[in-house]
């Protein structure tokens, strides 16, 4: 097979490097088991030749040796002396002695030939099953370790993969990839482990085998081995480029089923269920069809090789009748009833080969793509001089800071200080960038000029580890784990004490409403926090944040998604969090800003306008026009409530 794989089988099968001794034991197994397998059909030659065949002859043919007639051809004998009398005829009884001895000798030494065989044969009973167990058991425990090695490698490097990777990744390309990719490509492990080395092995110790009985009809037997290569090989590039182009419809198809179920509730809203059913259904088809031509090539390779093997047998079968019959080659019934027999079990295994070698190249696309997470530039290492986080104890400083996401740039020569315990905020147009500023600071994103310092020292040169570990961020999206309440307050420093998280969970008004409930803070909250509403879960992780105790805190919209009673509740709650720490607050909802220290505006990726909010309200510019705007929204809200109270 000249075909080789890909190099990522190759190193996919690195991950059963912390496993060879079982795989070294697991291939001892599948030796024994081959030979066993093939030893079970040469015994049909001993059968034949040295049982079978003497048992029949001495009941067919007489075995003393009885007086010989003149051969022909011989000169003839001289005539007897005429003195001496006539012989007599033998008595019967010393013609049936030598010959029922030597009947007795062959059947002795058919019963000895046969009980040898019988001992044989039930060691061969004995060595099968238990070399088959050992040999499937091994297998199947380092193919499920290595299933869990290959998931803990991926789950490690989604963790530790940029912001930026799975921003522009979608999450049904990345969970195809980590399920869907990482199972077929395991399947095609299997196949290699299993079905794959056992094949081979078997193979070989087959030939080997077949020529120790007749090395003549083995080599005649092998004519049929290049074109079984030759279709193994064609068919295998085939299934290889037909089984990347369904793996990535895999993908779409995941997306596709993700989106119903993110948007569920716009879906049935608008009542459009029947028209992403048949979108769901164009691509489930569209599937089903890249997946039906990879079976096409995969079911037409094997009934290639099918054929060629059954040629190759028929022809052998006659061939071998001929030679026997012919007395060619010193070949007996026995060696071609045993040849035959181990041709058959032997040429089995090209079809099992021809089936795995189809399954490998089926499962090197799957490889190859979750191979390309595991590749996928990781974050940015720390510098060797890397040093501690001290601080802010002066302020944080954005000097010239340029980003963009690849497309238009975002932020333009960004210039932007922070002072240390104090709250600066920033505010802006939808689409100005201030998210990204945020991210910037916890390192989420490099810049890609200019530089961000805390103290002096730029950002890159601190820790990341340390950078995070007094940090905080809340975002307008608050996210809960699948937990109780108690286990997702505590997930903001899992080593705190009950009483800490309880003292948190109090400072952030969150024992409002976990008291009412039945379990209290350990009640379950759901997938997302789907059992609580929305201001709930924001005191959540604002409590989360406060266990923290950070000294850098991000409030990135923190209220934008909240109605006017949650909205106070959770800035009462956020108000534990300001005093002593270095805040930068993100919101479009300018009143809560109006407490800042300091307010920058930031407009086409640079900052315009710096001061406290009577200052900038009272001067023209972009922050005036967006509270002017901001006022007038809450005029008519407050006009359209009243309206309401009215009526």
């Amino acid at each position: 097979m000249s075909d080789r794989p890909r190099p990522a089988l190759i190193r996919l099968l690195g991950f059963a490097r912390p496993y060879l001794g079982l795989v070294a034991l697991a291939v001892v197994a599948a030796l024994l088991f081959s030979g066993a397998r093939s030893f079970r059909a040469y015994l049909l030659k001993p059968l034949l030749d040295e049982v079978v065949v003497p048992h029949q002859l001495g009941r067919l043919a007489p075995l003393a040796a009885l007086p010989e007639g003149p051969s022909a051809g011989s000169p003839p004998a001289p005539p007897a002396p005429a003195a001496d009398p006539p012989a007599l005829p033998a008595p019967e009884a010393a013609v049936a002695e030598p010959e029922q001895a030597a009947r007795e000798a062959l059947a002795r030494r058919v019963r000895e030939s046969f009980l040898r065989l019988v001992a044989l044969a039930g060691l061969v009973v004995l060595v099968l099953p238990l070399s088959g167990f050992a040999k499937d058991y091994l297998v199947e425990y380092t193919l499920g370790r290595i299933l869990v090695d290959i998931r803990q490698a991926l789950c490690h490097r989604l963790l530790r993969l940029p912001l930026g990777f799975h921003q522009g990744t979608t999450r049904g390309d990345t969970l195809a990839r980590a399920m869907t990719d990482v199972d077929h490509a395991h399947r095609g492990l299997s196949v290699l482990f299993g079905d794959f080395v056992t094949a081979l092995l078997s193979l070989g110790v087959g030939l080997g085998f077949l020529f120790a009985i007749s090395w003549q009809l083995t080599l005649v037997s092998l004519l049929v081995a290049p074109p079984v290569l030759l279709v193994i090989r064609g068919f295998g590039r085939g299934i290889r480029r037909g089984a990347l182009r369904r793996q990535e419809k895999v993908a779409d198809l995941t997306q596709r089923l993700m989106e119903i179920l993110s948007g569920i509730q716009v879906i049935k809203a608008f009542r459009t269920e029947e028209v992403e059913e048949a979108a769901f259904h164009r691509e489930n088809r569209k599937l089903f069809r890249r997946h039906l031509a990879v079976v096409r090539r995969r079911v037409a390779s094997r009934s290639v090789v099918e054929m060629l093997n059954n040629l190759s047998f028929m022809a052998l079968f006659v061939l071998g009748a001929w030679v026997v019959l012919e007395e060619r080659f010193g070949i007996t019934a026995g060696d071609l009833f045993a040849f035959l027999g181990v041709m058959q079990a032997t040429y089995r295994h090209p079809r099992t080969l021809a089936r795995g070698w189809n399954h490998l190249m089926d499962a090197a696309p799957a490889a190859e793509r979750f191979f390309q997470i595991l590749d996928a530039p990781g974050e940015r290492p720390d510098p060797p001089d890397a040093v501690e986080l001290d601080g802010p104890r002066d302020a944080i400083r954005f000097r010239g800071v340029h980003f963009s996401y690849g497309r238009e740039p975002v932020l333009r020569g960004l210039d932007l200080e922070i002072p240390a315990g104090r709250v600066t905020a920033l505010v802006g147009r939808t689409g100005a960038g201030k998210s990204t500023v945020a991210d910037l600071l916890l390192r989420f994103h490099e810049p890609q000029a200019g530089s961000i310092e805390i103290d002096g020292t730029d950002l890159r040169r601190i820790r990341r580890a340390s950078l995070l570990d007094h940090c905080a961020v809340v975002t307008q999206n608050p996210f809960l784990f699948d937990g109780s309440i108690r286990d997702n307050v505590r997930y903001g420093r899992p080593d705190a004490t009950d009483e800490e998280v309880l003292r948190a969970a109090r400072a952030a008004r969150v024992d409002e409403f976990a008291a009412k409930l039945p379990q209290g803070y350990d009640t379950p909250v759901g997938p997302d926090g789907a059992r609580l509403s929305g201001g709930q879960r924001q005191r959540i992780t604002i409590a989360r944040a406060i266990l923290r105790n950070p000294r850098i805190l991000v409030l990135d919209e923190a209220t934008s998604a909240l109605d006017a009673e949650s909205e106070r509740a959770v800035q009462e709650a956020t108000l534990a969090l300001l005093e002593g720490r270095t805040v930068l607050v993100i919101s479009h909802r300018l009143q809560t800003l109006r407490r800042a220290d300091r307010i920058a505006v930031l407009d086409r990726g640079r900052i315009v306008q710096v001061g406290r909010h009577e200052e900038l309200v009272a001067r023209p510019g972009l922050y005036a026009t967006l509270w002017r705007l901001y006022a007038e929204e809450d005029a008519d809200g407050v006009e359209k409530d009243a309206g309401t109270t009215e009526a």
